[in-house]
Parts: C-alpha cells; structure tokens; sequence
C-alpha cells in the first residue's frame, strides 16, 4: 500500500483537522460559543482564480438548534478573524447526524406513533425492534414544509436488529418530526397491505454456500505504482491534477492537466459531483415525496466510507484520508476516504500488417493502463461509486456505479404494479431514476473556451451526394446562456466540443476537448411537477454558464424544502454571453431503475458516464510513446512470421 507524503500546503488543499478545529473555534467565539450552535459544513473557502498568496480562509453552514436559524460564515485563518456572517433565514440546510438520532427518539415516543403501530396489531417488542428510515420531506405546498425543519419518518419491521429492514416496510404509515421542536408534528396512518413476511438477509450466513471454483486473483506490481502523490498533487503518465475531498461534494479534483512538449497544459480547473437528486415514479402515500437531493440534503464528502484493500479497491492502492465537521467544533477523520491505483485497460493501440513479400505479418501494439482516482459514499439503502479515470491517450472519463438496496413498498397479492415491480412475495420495488450533476470549470489550453454542439448529419441528396451516403459533422456554438440547455441526441451521435478559438493548432484549428455522452435518460416527472421544477437542471443533460464563483449548485445552495426555480433557471436567465469566456459545463448523467426481481435483496452495480477525450489539443496521437509491454513478443522492428490463422492467448 503506497502512502501520501507530507508537503507545504496550497491554496487549493482542504482544510486539516487542525485547521477545521481552529475555523470552528474562532466562529463559536464570535457567536459567544452558545450550546446550542452546531456546524453543517466547514471547508476551505476556494481563493479566486489566479490569485497570487490569497489568504487561508475557512467557509461554514452554522445552525442554531434552538432557533433553526442558518448562518453562513468566512473565517480567515491567517488573522483569526471572522470576516463575513450571512443569515438565511429562509434555508434549510441538511439535517445534522444528531437530528436524525432526535427524530427518531421523538418517533418512538409519540403516542399517535406508538398507537397506530399497535393499531396494526404490533406487539411493544417488534415496535422497539422496528427501524425508522428519516427522509427529507421536498415541498408540496403543506404548512409543514413551509413553516417548519422537517423530516418524515417511514417504518419497517425487524426480528433481529442487524435485519435487512427493507424487505418489511410498514405501509402507509409516516411521521412528520419538527427538527427545532423536537416533536412530531402528525401521523399519517392510511389503509394498506400487510407487511410482508420475510427479511431476505443477505449477509454471509443467508446467502446460501459461496461458490468454490473461484481462483485467486493477485494485481502485482513488483516495482510499484507509476504514479506520485505529493500531499494532494498527483501525477501520472504525463497527467497531473490536485485531489481533495469536500464534505458536500464528495470527491474534487483541480488543476486537471496533460504534459505535452516539456509544458503542463490546462484542461479542467475544477471538476465535481454538484448535486445529484433521485425522484421516485409512485404516487403513494409514503413515496410521493422521495425526491432526494442526495448531494444537497445529505452532503455526499460526510458520507464517504473508509475504503478496504482488497474489497473497494485491488492493487497498489495510495489512500488519502478526508476530513470534515464532527458538527460540535471539533474534526471527524475518515480514513481511507480516496483510493488511487492504476488498471490494465486493454488495448491502448495495435496495427497487423501484411508484407509483400515473403516475411509474412508484422503486428505493432500497446497495452492501455488507466489511472483510478475514486470514493464510495452510503446514502441510507444507496451505496454510490465515484470513479475518475485517466488514460495514457489524454482521454478521460468519470463512471458512477450505484448499488445498495433498492426502496421496497409492501403489496397486495393482485397489485397492478403500474409505477413498481414485484421483487419477492407482497414486495415491489418503486421506480425510480437517478440524475447527477456534474460541473465542469473547463480551462482548455488555458482558455476562454467556447462549446459547440456537433451533430453527425447526413448531405443533401443531389450532385454532391450521388451516392446517397455522405455525410458530415456540424457544429454550432452555443453563444448565449438561453440556449445552453441542451440534450443527448442518439440519432445524430451529439457530442459537444470545448474548444480554445484563440490559439491554433498545427493544422490551423483550435484545441478542445469533446464531452461524449455515455448511456443516459430523461427525467419522466412532468414539466409541472414540484420535482422538475425543483430541480430543473436534470430537465437537460448539458448546461453552459459563465463562470460565476457563488454559482456552485444547480438546484440552489440549500434544496431541502426549497422553493422552485432555484439553481440553474436563475442563472441562466442572466443570458450571459458565453463565446470564448471562462465557463463551466454542468453536465447531467441520468440513470433510469425500472426495478428488477434481481435487485432483491441487495442490487448489482448499474454503471453510467461521460468521456472526454482530446479532438486536436495534440498535433497526434499522444500514446505513440507508450513503451511496449514486456510480455509482448513482437513489435520488435524486424517482423515475426505469423499468420493470419494464428490466434493470441491475451485480450483487448
């Protein structure tokens, strides 16, 4: 295992536990260090573009428990002193760990609670054994949300406490909990199915004999990693970039650079999940409301695991530890929260050529090897995969893989199923989908930059198209923020094209880079909905803004119980003009779940993304260096006489 090397501190580095303790510290101070004040967030506040030794400076999300009230603050850790206080009074920011545990206690013992759960003929046992799931609540319009800090609390059955407790969900039956008051605010209790019977467990001792044909599997690397992480600077075949974890954002990296000629050259200032926001297809009592901003409402860099060798990650791993807010002052370390490794990615380039004469095929190639920067986070049942790569063409991508435990419904025997899937006996499965925001503070060679949106169109049939086959590639900028909300178009193999337009290529074009989609979708709420309007970046897949620093969340800085409109629509209306400006790409991956008998009881990974790869930022094709492997025998300048009809024992 490859460890980080201590190294002098910079402007781009999120905070130390030191530093953290030190920024709470001085803002508890300054509010006269009441019992009642707690921080949400406590990061390094980013210093603007190009400044030259800007101040260490520490921004948070205070609230007041006794009040609700949230205050924002700017503490600059060079002088110690407070220099800014924002109060929203309006804002909900996300629910603190110790809200959760106080709702729940407040839950279980309310008597309206308590009697409906009796009412459905519970025991005390099975009622004190029950797990309550606490959910951020949206806005519908309901006294509670606009007046009130809420969660809802929906139940599930248990026989033991380490149970799977979403194979027993308790229908139709919520609490809305009062965070400030501490005190349930109402039951719902509606007519609904029974629970059903059984937990499904999936653990080792439920899951039935492992399999036993399983060979082992050893990544080596005798000489170890290729790569060099100096504090929070990586580097790597030729890329480099600054790695750091944020406690809203999760995984963030800066500086995102390709060594081309003896000079780094830019590509990406920042790159970051936003938001991400789940919105459910069931229009039931107990769902309707499952709309969460996973990354807003949560906060996905708190929520990140301690990462395992040989479990999350295989090889020669360099972990990074991240460190955020315990919510009382002091520093909560995760350990292991960033895995950095490098895999075999199969065939980097290869090329067989047939001699004329006697000396028969000549095979070139290259084997492909990409590097790994990932997290994983838990959001309640979902488990999400964060993962970067980086590969020797100058290519890279980003891959979310989400897995975890789908959320159940108890059904009749005869449902329709119409908005859900029957998963195991008087179980279903809701249909839902997943839509992740990803910004994109692009810098190609430097910039400004301007986007274009390339269509693959086919020529007018005619004298220049005899043959009716032609086609060609078209691309249109896009000028103006009123037009930057774009979508995938499959039929045309859209794609959008980040390009430099004041410097020149060797062959008289400008540098870029090109956004591919991977595999997406479409959000299915209607326009009308609360949750599209909400969050109406999911709406499209592509956003292109003007760089604007307090422009960081595209449905708004705080989207629990939020109003619409918030995020993007505001932006956007600004109609900024964006040819050859500093901008930021806001791209949307979207991941549909029409749930499966085999998401039961715990989901295989479902995988989706984006890819960037160079479109003449390189005079030609940049892994031409990459040395040949050494288990590959030919490639060796003077042919080997093989033949067609021969095959190889090795995979692309």
């Amino acid at each position: 295992m490859v460890t980080e090397t201590s190294i002098e501190v910079h402007p781009l580095d999120p905070l130390s536990a030191d530093e953290l303790i030190r920024a709470s510290s001085i803002a508890s101070e300054h509010f006269g260090s009441p019992d009642s004040l707690r921080f949400l967030m406590v990061a390094a506040l980013e210093p603007p573009k190009g400044s030259v030794n800007p101040p260490r400076s520490a921004e948070m999300v205070c609230i007041d428990t006794s009040s609700g009230l949230t205050t924002e603050v700017v503490v600059d850790l060079d002088t110690g002193r407070v220099t800014s206080v924002a109060e929203r009074p309006d804002a909900q920011p996300p629910a603190l760990f110790d809200e959760y545990d106080r709702a729940e206690a407040a839950i279980r013992s309310d008597e309206g609670w308590r009697s409906a759960m009796v009412g459905r003929g519970l025991n005390e046992v099975q009622i004190d054994l029950s797990f309550i799931h606490l959910w951020p609540t949206g806005n519908f319009g309901s006294e509670w949300e606009t007046k009130h800090r809420i969660l809802k609390g929906i139940v599930y059955l248990r026989d033991q406490p380490d149970d799977n407790a979403y194979g027993r969900p308790v229908e139709g039956l919520i609490a809305i909990v009062d965070l400030v008051d501490n005190r349930v605010l109402e039951v719902v209790d509606e007519p609904s199915p029974p629970p059903p019977t059984s937990s499904l467990r999936f653990d080792h001792d439920h899951s039935g004999p492992a399999r036993d044909d399983l060979k082992q599997l050893d990544i080596v690397q005798s000489e170890g990693p290729s790569f060099n992480l100096q504090g929070h600077l990586l580097t790597w075949q030729k890329w480099q970039m600054r790695v750091s974890l944020h406690p809203r954002e999760g995984l963030v990296l800066h500086q995102i650079g390709y060594e081309d000629g003896g000079q780094v050259r830019p590509i990406c200032y920042r790159a970051s999940l936003a938001e991400m926001v789940v919105p459910y297809g069931d229009a039931s009592v107990g769902h309707y409301f499952k709309n969460a901003f996973d990354s807003g409402e949560c906060g996905i860099g708190r929520l990140v695991n301690s990462l395992e060798l040989g479990c999350d990650c295989l090889g020669e791993i360099a972990y990074m530890d991240g460190v955020v807010t315990d919510e009382r002052g002091g520093a909560r370390t995760i350990k292991n929260a960033i895995c950095i490794h490098e895999e075999d990615a199969g065939l980097l380039w290869k090329h067989t050529y047939r001699h004329s004469d006697d000396r028969g095929m000549q095979s070139w190639s290259r084997r492909s090897r990409r590097l790994v920067v990932s997290t994983i986070a838990t959001v309640d049942n979902y488990d999400y995969g964060f993962y970067w790569y980086f590969y020797q063409d100058g290519s890279w991508e980003h891959e979310v893989k989400a897995t975890g435990i789908i959320q159940t419904m108890a059904i009749e025997d005869d449902d329709p199923q119409i908005t859900r899937h029957r998963i195991a006996p008087q179980l279903a499965g809701m249909h839902h989908q997943h839509f992740l925001s990803f910004r994109l503070d692009m810098d190609v060679d430097g910039g400004p930059n301007t986007v274009y949106e390339v269509d693959t169109i086919p020529l007018p049939l005619g004298p220049k198209n005899p043959f009716y086959n032609t086609f060609t590639a078209q691309a249109t900028p896009i000028t103006e923020e009123s037009q930057s909300g774009r979508v995938v178009d499959s039929t045309s193999a859209r794609h959008w094209r980040i390009a430099n337009d004041d410097r020149n290529n060797p062959i008289g074009e400008s540098p870029a880079y090109v956004l591919t989609p991977g595999a997406t979708v479409s959000m299915m709420a209607d326009e009308k909905s609360l949750i599209a309007q909400r969050a109406a970046f999911a709406r499209k897949q592509l956003w292109v803004t003007a760089y604007e620093p307090s422009e960081r969340y595209p449905a708004g800085d705080y989207p629990a119980q939020s109003e619409p409109g918030q995020g993007m629509p505001s932006w956007t209306s600004a109609n900024r003009p964006l040819r050859q400006a500093d901008l930021v790409l806001w791209y949307t991956v979207g991941m549909n779940h029409i749930v499966r008998p085999e998401d039961w009881p715990v989901m295989p990974v479902q995988r989706a993304g984006f890819s960037m790869k160079p479109w003449g930022f390189f005079d030609r094709n940049p892994g031409l260096d990459v040395p040949q492997s050494d288990h590959c025998e030919h490639d060796h300048g003077h042919g080997s006489r093989n033949h067609a009809h021969q095959s190889s024992n090795g995979h692309a």
